[in-house]
């Protein structure tokens, strides 16, 4: 009977867990574009907003949605 160790390291070192960490990374970034940009646009004025088209009450309600929301 042969026994194979498998250490931590080669786990990670895994295609599989690359790609896995690739897409971890890519969405702690999304939500933090997300929590970043709804801060902005809930501290412009609201002749900044109205010359986006956008209300006051569009931006309060984009500020109040999660980060991890879309």
């Amino acid at each position: 009977m042969t026994t194979i160790a498998i250490t931590g390291r080669d786990i990670c070192e895994s295609a599989g867990a690359q790609r896995l960490n690739r897409r971890l990374i890519a969405l702690f970034r999304k939500w933090q574009t997300n929590r970043r940009t709804r801060k902005d646009l809930a501290r412009l004025s609201d002749f900044m907003l109205k010359d986006l088209g956008i209300s006051r009450s569009q931006a309060e309600n984009e500020y109040q949605k999660p980060f991890w929301k879309q």
